[in-house]
C-alpha cells in the first residue's frame, strides 16, 4: 500500500511516497480502507518542525480520515467489515506509524467513529476535527452564552466555519474575522458579520465598532498572541475567552481588571480533552446530528490525490482556501 511519510522537517518537498506492507491488525483492532483524509494545520507545523514530535524512521502525518472497515480483529463487537467510518486519531500525533496519509490504517475499535448516511467520504473526512473541537469546546467545556455577541477569529478554516454555524444556530450574533476580503461573501452566507484585518490593533478597532458599547460576550480564538491581548479588552462582564491555538504567539496580556469583570479565560486542546475514546464517542454521538441535518456544514474546498500531498500542503500554506483540503484515493 502507499503511504506518505517525512524523514526530516522542511518544505512540502520532504513528503515522500512509499510503498509499504499493509498493517497487521491485533485483537480489538480494525483495518480501515481510507477513502479520504482531511488536512489540518498541525500537520504543516509538524512538517515544518514547529510541533513537539520526534521524527525517527519516517513520520506519517494525518489524524483525520473517512473510509470503510476492511477487516475486524478478534474481540471486535461494534464494527463489521463494510461499515462506513471516520477517525480523529490522537495517537497520530505521537506514533510515527499511525497517520492517515496512507491507503490503510489499523486502529483500536474504540477509537473509530460511525458515519451517518448521506455523507460521502470527502464530506466525512472534513468533519471530525471541526465538529468535535467546536461542539466539545463551545457546548460542553466552555458553554456559549444564552444571548449576546460571539467573536470567531480565523473563521475561514474548518473549525472556525463550524464555530460560526453553531453560534448562529443558538441565536447569537456572530462577528467573524479573517485576513482575506476574498472570503467575506462565504462567511456572510454562514450568518457572520465580517471583519477583515491582519493587524491585531486594527482588528480590535473594527470589532469594537461592530460590537458597540456592550462589547462582546464570547471569543473563540486559535490565534492567541497580540490578537488575544487586543480582543480580551472587548469582553463584557462575565465574558468568556476560549483559546484553542497559538498561531499568533504563545503569550498574551490580560488586564488586572479581569478579576472585577469576572472574565473567564479558558484554554482548550481537543487532542487532550478527547484523548479518552469513550468521551470522544459521546461527543460525536451528540454532535453528529448537526452534520446529518446540515445545521453545520464543513465545505470541501479542494481535493488532491494522495500522491499529491505535497501540493496540498503548498495550497494550505497559501491560505487561499475556505473550508477543508482533502486527500482522496
Amino acid at each position: 500500500m502507499k503511504k506518505i511519510v517525512l524523514k526530516r522537517t522542511g518544505g512540502p518537498e520532504v513528503l515522500e511516497i512509499l510503498e509499504v506492507k499493509e498493517p497487521d491488525i491485533e485483537d480489538g483492532e480494525v483495518l480501515i480502507d481510507i477513502r479520504a483524509t482531511g488536512l489540518n494545520w498541525s500537520e504543516v507545523m509538524i512538517r515544518n518542525g514547529d510541533w513537539p514530535v520526534e521524527i525517527q524512521n519516517g513520520f506519517c502525518l494525518g489524524s483525520e480520515c473517512a473510509g470503510v472497515v476492511e477487516k475486524a480483529g478478534k474481540g471486535v463487537q461494534r464494527l463489521s467489515p463494510g461499515d462506513r467510518v471516520a477517525l480523529l486519531y490522537v495517537k497520530a500525533y505521537t506514533q510515527e506509524e499511525q497517520g492517515c496519509y496512507a491507503e490503510k490504517i489499523a486502529v483500536p475499535e474504540e477509537c473509530v467513529l460511525k458515519l451517518p448516511e448521506g455523507l460521502d467520504f470527502r464530506e466525512a473526512a472534513a468533519v471530525p476535527m471541526a465538529i468535535l473541537t467546536t461542539y466539545d469546546s463551545m457546548v460542553i467545556h466552555s458553554p456559549l452564552p444564552e444571548s449576546g455577541t460571539v467573536v470567531v477569529t480565523a473563521c475561514s478554516g474548518s473549525v472556525g466555519i463550524a464555530a460560526v454555524q453553531i453560534a448562529k444556530r443558538r441565536g447569537l450574533r456572530v462577528i467573524a474575522t479573517t485576513r482575506s476580503g476574498e472570503k467575506k461573501s462565504a462567511i456572510v452566507e454562514l450568518g457572520g458579520e465580517v471583519v477583515v484585518a491582519s493587524d491585531p490593533v486594527r482588528l480590535k478597532e473594527k470589532v469594537a465598532q461592530l460590537a458597540g458599547s456592550e462589547g462582546v460576550d464570547y471569543i473563540f480564538d486559535p490565534i492567541g498572541g497580540e490578537t488575544a491581548t487586543q480582543l480580551l479588552s472587548l469582553l463584557s462582564g462575565e465574558g468568556t475567552y476560549v483559546g484553542y491555538g497559538n498561531l499568533g504567539g504563545n503569550e498574551f496580556t490580560v488586564s488586572s481588571s479581569f478579576r472585577f469583570h469576572q472574565l473567564k479565560i479558558h484554554g482548550y486542546v481537543v487532542l487532550r480533552n478527547l484523548a479518552d475514546p469513550q468521551k470522544m464517542q459521546a461527543v460525536w454521538n451528540e454532535a453528529i446530528s448537526l452534520i446529518e441535518t446540515r445545521d453545520v456544514v464543513v465545505p470541501v474546498h479542494k481535493t488532491f490525490p494522495l500522491c499529491e500531498a505535497a501540493q496540498a500542503h503548498r495550497e494550505f500554506e497559501n491560505h487561499k482556501h475556505f473550508g477543508k483540503l482533502i486527500l482522496v484515493q
